[in-house]
């Protein structure tokens, strides 16, 4: 039976491995890649039940769209020339500013300007964004928008009002007195309004607004006198919304995808570690081994894996539920690269050092268990070169009796089996340079 063949090469390697190269079958390699597959399908989704990411509108590829310019050609030769459709009803010259804006990962490298004479008000609105925000009590739940009044010849605003329109409608609207917020603003300096929405925060309606689809808002600034306005917004969009990758693909898909992702990856895996290992024999001068049986062989080493994938899904019990801010998308682990970390907002900054904290337990056992599945390929794959390392070959010869008969001598030739040391030298190159040549393949997004 098989099965017998598949789990003893946990508790028996080497005599499971003369074994198989006594007579190596395809079916019990399918049984353990199917078994491999269903046992990392679950860590993933363990893993990733526990992650979540925040969502935005407009989606973080296009955060900038509400104050970017626009996607005509005009904009690539006239990029002060705004047609998105801000309007003002003092008639403000709107314009693009290339020089004062926030350094973000998802932020344009401008602002949106506003420039008014002699007035004592300034009223922008954006009627129809192209874009739909959910806030239901599923959906977003605050609306970021950074503000800054660039010219110190008007007083700073006294007053401050936000209209969201609903269903692309002027008519049906909400309407809040962000006052409070802006009374700490300063000359000269960027300021984040985080405003709370949904039928839970303070808002007021007017006619049949509806929290599940957003679609448009105006800005309303008062200033004590009137004098020379000059504003400036950046970073408007939706936020507060925490989806998993599950939630974000949909269960069906996200199955799919792991699944796929995880049959590609170990079919170039033991492909990689069959040539490798076929590579360093020749080069050992085993002239015995042949493709076949060495790659059959080498589908069996494919339990190390097994093992490590259910000591994963294990190890998702340290793993506590996270939520990561919007600019720090989806990136495959916990810990994100310094450099990308010191571009985020301070807040998000703080945030995330929160979470790195809050998952330094489940980091730690998941280091253990990488360095642990490495010891274990190699341990198994040594196990399996010097098994077939010493497995005797045909030799065939043609015998003349009296220069007439001719007969063909068939001859069993035994050959030495490697060492340890030599078996644990193979192997080791083999799964180090295996894994040096599946993670340039990642990167190349093949898997």
């Amino acid at each position: 039976m098989f099965i017998h063949d598949v789990f003893g090469v946990i508790y028996a390697p080497y005599k499971t491995f003369k074994r198989i190269v006594q007579n190596p079958k395809y079916l019990a390699i399918a049984f353990i890649v199917l078994l491999f597959v269903s046992l990392q399908t679950t860590y993933y989704y363990s893993y990733y039940s526990k992650v979540n990411h925040e969502q935005t509108m407009p989606p973080l590829a296009e955060l900038c769209a509400l104050t970017a310019a626009t996607d005509t050609e005009l904009d690539k030769i006239f990029p002060a020339q705004v047609s998105k459709p801000w309007t003002t009803s003092q008639g403000a010259a709107i314009t693009i500013n290339d020089d004062d804006y926030i350094e973000q990962n998802f932020y344009a490298n401008n602002s949106l300007q506003f420039t008014l004479y002699n007035s004592n008000s300034l009223s922008a609105t954006l009627e129809r964004s192209g874009y739909s925000a959910n806030c239901d009590p599923d959906g977003f739940t605050s609306l970021s928008l950074s503000m800054k009044q660039g010219s110190q010849e008007a007083a700073l605003p006294t007053k401050g009002t936000l209209t969201l329109y609903t269903a692309n409608s002027t008519s049906n609207y909400f309407t809040c007195d962000i006052t409070p917020m802006i009374k700490n603003n300063s000359y000269d300096k960027w300021n984040n309004l985080t405003i709370a929405v949904g039928s839970s925060a303070e808002w007021q309606s007017t006619g049949t607004p509806n929290w599940s689809d957003v679609t448009g808002l105006t800005l309303e600034l008062s200033f004590p006198e009137s004098s020379n306005i000059d504003v400036l917004l950046q970073g408007i969009f939706f936020r507060g919304q925490y989806l998993t990758q599950i939630n974000a693909l949909g269960i069906g898909s996200f199955f799919g995808y792991v699944a796929y992702s995880i049959v590609i990856q170990v079919a170039f895996q033991w492909l990689i570690l069959t040539a490798i290992a076929y590579v360093l024999f020749k080069c050992f001068k085993a002239t015995n081994v042949a493709w076949r049986p060495l790659f059959i062989v080498m589908g069996f080493t494919i339990m190390a894996l097994v093992i490590i994938a259910a000591i994963g899904i294990l190890s998702t019990f340290a793993l506590q539920t996270v939520y990561y801010p919007y600019d720090f998308p989806p990136y495959g682990a916990l810990v994100y690269p310094e450099a990308f970390v010191n571009t985020a907002a301070p807040a998000s900054q703080i945030a995330y050092e929160s979470i790195v904290v809050e998952t330094n337990t489940y980091t730690t056992v998941t280091t253990a268990i990488n360095v642990f599945m490495y010891m274990l390929q190699v341990a198994i794959v040594t196990f399996a070169v010097k098994a077939i390392s010493g497995i005797s070959y045909v030799k065939r010869t043609l015998s003349t009796v009296a220069d007439v008969e001719t007969s063909e001598l068939i001859t069993e030739v035994p050959v030495s089996e490697f060492s340890y040391v030599k078996s644990i030298l193979i192997a080791a190159i083999t799964v180090v340079l295996s894994t040096l040549l599946l993670v340039l393949l990642s990167y190349m997004n093949l898997f």
